[in-house]
């Protein structure tokens, strides 16, 4: 909640912060003038001087220098310094130096506004991990590939806090469909910007700057593994240049990436108790009972790029991509019926026990003669015991082939593409144009294995397809802009079409499929029920745009922007957003920049209609039913559901950029977002009156959702977030080497306001402003002599607090864990034995460090042992080596 008291702790902190790192910028403005080299970011006078050096620069291979941007302006020819919103531009190398192909793990290590969280236990979002900026909703930041809109994926991350807090309800893009080899820079908006992009810029917009060199062959090869001997990665990547015609290009990227799983949890607190009993070998991963770690993956991808100029100065572009990602994960683990003088409670997909026993209860002459009834054999589904008056009890048969227990392991086949082809000209001219259109789809065909259809007895199949989800999109935009020869005014106009289906695909019958013992075993198959009948539908929406923009020097000193948009989208009516910007340079070395903008994010069909039945863990670490329904399903608006509607923001931008000397650069902004009508997830337990109320209305089975948790997507409240962004960058001569020091540092804080009634619960309140730390900086050293380059990345992340979310009481700050700032050092060293061959070695987190040890009791029972809310995960130091030919 607002707090003026938090805000002057904020601004307090970003003035010591400030006065910390003057030292190192007086301390760069005396250093040597390096002339041209190569540098995390751009200065006018870098970019200069780079133009008459590029043999000195051959010699090196640190971080390329990238001096003009693209994203958030309509102008040509400026720098992240020139621009009047704050912008960073990071080369490929920054991301490719890494030990991580995937782009949600490079890009999230060296920009301290992003964030992700791994979950190993979180249905889909174990394998599509969602990227925040600015802890808002991964969904509220923008994803370009050279300009054009990229697909998000179709994983609606449903997850229920703390297991997903920032996540929970987004609809992203999966960062990890774009290979590092296929990447000249990216640049991160850090301002709103839907009125020149539309729908989704409320935070940002991370836009990826493919290769055009129509030249040169690179292939590399890359082994690793983490320090506790697990999680192996090979990766083996290859991109090429080739001419097309006499002035085009295609620009062809591939990457093959596996990795194995990791482990870092201790035996699940059930599974202890069995392994007693009959051993750690029968029970799932050798006594643990269920695996705390990254899954296993095998990824293959894809980018062409091209270009082939016609004509005068009319180019024809365009890009393909294509990703198959193979993803295995697990899940809880599964208690066996085990006799009952040893205390330990079989899961109920295998066993009903009479009241206050350990003793499978009598079934009822009336279930028998239903099963029966309907041409079955009772025992298919119960066991036989002469002392119950029916003869049988309720123990489900197929508790035989689980000695010790079951861990269904849950897993997808992801498959990613998109293809875009346009026609620009007038490059050379004062007039501008550009026309293209996308299709592109994002695929998530989940599996599911070691599990039970507990309603089918020994008839189960223990392996599943619950079902497949589908985002296609397609749009197609022209884009126009004018600029004047005796004037610095420039125009930009265009329009959008946008198109979005989302397809949920019927599970398989057996995870679905509602057997005799349903009411006493549970119905479809456990763990991860598939996509019932009533379920699977495709969903289609439309939205048209158009927008206006002008850009211009009021004075030699003084620039302006002004831009509006109206877009339209069915079902949720029209918005008009505007911006305004300006940038005010007092000296050569010193302008002061701000932006005041409003923006908008449509819900998206999967939010509108995802229907995903799925299991959580209680207090007590027994197993629960969960539910997601549309809006206009019978259990959401029996719960009190209403229509959707579309986010809206209004943000401030306010900041100074100073460059003292040539070699260094700083720049310190302030921001404050405040957004309305934020979509989330509301969860609540169904009551005897609700289940009544849809038996009245004929909702089948409704007896079996009592208790249970169902959830459904909400405008339910809003956020006010502000904070800093402060960036240090500077370019030494050290000795016959050049030195790039690069210094970020974010600070951020939510505040959760105008929570509408019965909606949101307290814990999920906290933890949207406390699980994410409120601060991140990172420190880079680039070196390069010669044939020598070398990097140090030291990763600060503040301290955070987390509530037990659905495991504890709703009421923080009591049942509140705390858990202490931490800070890794990665390291890289490479060497380049020629022009053709180089070798390097490294490590991320290279002094091992871990989160705190995991505070709740119940979680502890599951078996973590590291804090699963962890921003920078769990799994500790990562080693690897890589190989290199360029030709």
């Amino acid at each position: 909640m607002p707090n003026q008291t938090g805000v002057n702790v904020v601004l307090m902190r970003a003035v010591r912060t400030a006065l910390a790192a003057a030292a190192l910028v007086a301390w760069s403005a005396q250093a040597q003038d390096p002339g041209a080299a190569d540098s995390g970011q751009a200065t006018t006078s870098q970019a200069t001087k780079a133009q008459g050096q590029k043999d000195a620069a051959k010699s090196k291979a640190i971080t390329n220098l990238q001096q003009v941007v693209v994203t958030g302006t309509h102008r040509a020819g400026l720098s992240p310094t020139e621009s009047i919103s704050p912008i960073d531009a990071f080369s490929g190398s920054q991301i490719a130096n890494q030990p991580s192909a995937d782009l949600t793990d490079a890009l999230t290590n060296i920009v301290p506004s992003l964030t992700t969280q791994r979950f190993p236990i979180a249905d889909g979002t174990s394998f599509v991990r969602p990227v925040s900026l600015r802890n808002l909703s991964p969904d509220q930041t923008l994803v370009l590939v050279d300009g054009v809109r990229f697909h998000r994926s179709a994983l609606v991350n449903l997850q229920i806090d703390p297991l997903g807090t920032f996540n929970q309800g987004a609809q992203a893009v999966d960062f990890s469909v774009f290979p590092s080899n296929a990447i000249e820079r990216v640049e991160v908006l850090r301002d709103g910007a839907s009125v020149l992009y539309g729908s989704d810029a409320i935070a940002g917009v991370v836009n990826v700057i493919l290769k055009k060199a129509p030249k040169g062959v690179t292939v590399s090869a890359e082994l690793g593994k983490y320090g506790k001997d697990d999680g192996a990665l090979r990766r083996y990547d290859a991109d090429a240049g080739l001419p097309l015609g006499a002035d085009g290009f295609v620009h062809v990227s591939a990457e093959r990436e596996t990795t194995d799983p990791t482990s870092r949890g201790v035996p699940q607190g059930g599974a202890a108790a069995v392994a007693a009993v009959v051993g750690a070998n029968q029970v799932p991963y050798d006594g643990l009972g269920q695996r705390w770690g990254d899954p296993q993956t095998k990824t293959n991808k894809l980018f062409v790029n091209a270009g082939l100029p016609l004509a005068g100065d009319v180019q024809l572009y365009g890009y393909g991509n294509f990703m198959d990602k193979k993803v295995l994960s697990s899940f809880f683990y599964r208690s066996p019926v085990l006799p009952p003088q040893y205390g330990v409670a079989g899961r109920s997909t295998l066993v009903s026990y009479a009241d206050g026993t350990l003793t499978p209860a009598d079934a009822p002459q009336s279930l028998v003669d239903s099963i029966v009834a309907g041409g079955g054999n009772p025992a298919n589904y119960l066991t036989a015991n002469a002392a119950s008056p029916s003869g049988w009890m309720l123990l489900n048969p197929i508790y035989t082939k689980f000695p010790g227990g079951y861990s269904p392991l849950f897993g997808a086949d992801i498959a990613d593409h998109q293809l875009v082809g346009g026609v620009r000209g007038g490059g050379q001219s004062n007039f501008q144009w550009d026309a293209h259109y996308r299709t592109g789809s994002n695929e998530v065909d989940y599996r599911l294995q070691g599990s039970i259809n507990p309603s089918l007895g020994s008839l189960s199949p223990t392996s599943f397809h619950p079902g497949k989800l589908t985002q296609r999109e397609q749009g197609a935009g022209a884009d126009f802009v004018r600029s004047f020869d005796n004037s610095p005014l420039t125009l930009a106009f265009g329009a959008q079409w946008r198109q979005e289906t989302y397809i949920i695909h019927q599970g398989d019958p057996g995870s679905t499929e509602v057997g005799p013992t349903a009411s006493v075993f549970g119905v479809g198959s456990d763990a991860f029920q598939g996509f019932p009948t009533n379920a699977a539908g495709r969903f289609t929406q439309n939205s048209d745009s158009a927008y206006f923009d002008a850009e211009t020097n009021l004075n030699d000193k003084w620039s302006g922007a002004a831009a509006v948009r109206y877009e339209h989208a069915n079902g949720y009516g029209s918005k008009v957003v505007y911006k305004l910007s300006s940038r005010y340079a007092f000296t050569d070395t010193f302008a002061l920049r701000g932006t005041y903008n409003t923006g908008f994010r449509t819900p998206t069909p999967g939010q509108a209609n995802t229907l995903n039945i799925t299991t959580t863990a209680n207090a007590q670490g027994g197993l629960i039913p969960s539910g997601t329904y549309p809006v206009d399903n019978p259990v959401a608006r029996a719960l009190g559901s209403a229509p959707l509607q579309t986010e809206t923001s209004k943000s401030l931008s306010v900041g100074a950029v100073w460059t003292p000397a040539d070699n260094v650069t700083t720049s310190l902004d302030y921001y404050r977002i405040k957004i309305d009508n934020r979509i989330g997830l509301v969860s609540k337990t169904v009551t005897q009156a609700t289940v009544d109320q849809l038996a009245a209305g004929g909702y089948p089975n409704a007896q079996l959702l009592l208790g249970s948790d169902a959830s459904y997507f909400g405008n339910a409240f809003g956020s006010h977030v502000h904070g800093i962004d402060f960036v240090v960058d500077t370019l030494h001569q050290l000795g016959n080497g050049k030195l790039n020091i690069d210094f970020r540092y974010n600070r951020n804080t939510q505040d959760v306001v105008k929570v509408k009634p019965d909606t949101l619960n307290n814990d999920f309140v906290y933890d949207l402003e406390h699980q994410v730390p409120k601060s991140r900086s990172v420190l880079s050293f680039d070196y390069g002599l010669h044939r020598f380059d070398a990097i140090a990345r030291i990763n600060h992340y503040g301290g955070w607090s987390t509530t037990v979310g659905l495991f504890g009481s709703n009421n923080p700050p009591d049942d509140v864990d705390h858990y202490s700032g931490k800070t890794l050092l990665d390291l890289e060293a490479r060497f380049k034995f020629n022009d053709t061959f180089s070798v390097a070695v490294g490590g991320n987190n290279v002094f091992n460090t871990h989160p705190g040890k995991e505070q709740n009791g119940t979680l502890q029972f599951l078996g973590v042992k590291y804090a699963l809310t962890s921003p920078f995960g769990f799994n500790g130091a990562f080693w690897y080596a890589r190989v290199t030919a360029s030709f």
